[in-house]
């Protein structure tokens, strides 16, 4: 499966365009995104590869903002997690990455979960702040609400953050994020005149 993915951010300018490849070898996502985060801009790409069962593998991210900044994180099959090559003990407990303001890192989460409606699951990211760079482990918990007009309803609570619902497609791909994000489609693209 080859799908490319567009949100906007819900009350900040902003765009994330995400080209997500999917194969029997894994998932690959490819993503470039221009955001107004805290009073300042940044321009920033990445690219997360998972294995085929959604498990994290590995994170390109290159940030500019005041000037260009990269990370590599990866993640290696016995789960040592090494941060450009240096080994971080203290994300051994992660089993996903999350970027502080790209929607498509709740997708792996979500599939890796498969939680049915009712059910909640509490699991460990290493979470990234993409205006500081900097890496840390963070509690993330899902609950599934419902299912709703061809999509499904969780609820997402972030360590230090507020609680959010997320509605997603049949693939966990984020449709909207209450107050966070926005999935537009190609005719609203064609459509929008970026005022």
């Amino acid at each position: 499966m080859q799908q490319t993915l567009v949100w906007k951010p819900w009350h900040n300018p902003g765009v994330e365009n995400l080209r997500l490849n999917i194969d029997e070898h894994g998932i690959n996502a490819t993503s470039h995104l221009m955001q107004s985060l805290r009073g300042n801009s940044i321009v920033a790409s990445y690219v997360i590869n998972c294995d085929p069962r959604w498990r994290f593998r590995r994170l390109w991210l290159k940030v500019d903002n005041h000037g260009q900044r990269s990370l590599n994180l990866r993640r290696d099959v016995r789960g040592n997690w090494l941060l450009n090559g240096e080994l971080r003990p203290d994300l051994s407990e992660c089993q996903q990455v999350m970027l502080s303001d790209s929607p498509f890192t709740h997708t792996p989460a979500l599939q890796r979960c498969a939680l049915e409606t009712g059910q909640s699951e509490s699991l460990q990211v290493a979470y990234i702040d993409l205006l500081t760079l900097t890496v840390e482990p963070r509690r993330q918990r899902y609950q599934r609400l419902r299912d709703e007009n061809g999509g499904t309803l969780y609820r997402s609570e972030s360590q230090g953050r507020p609680s959010h619902e997320l509605m997603v497609d049949e693939h966990a791909l984020l449709v909207k994020a209450s107050d966070q994000f926005l999935r537009m489609s190609s005719r609203d693209l064609k459509l929008n005149t970026w005022v």
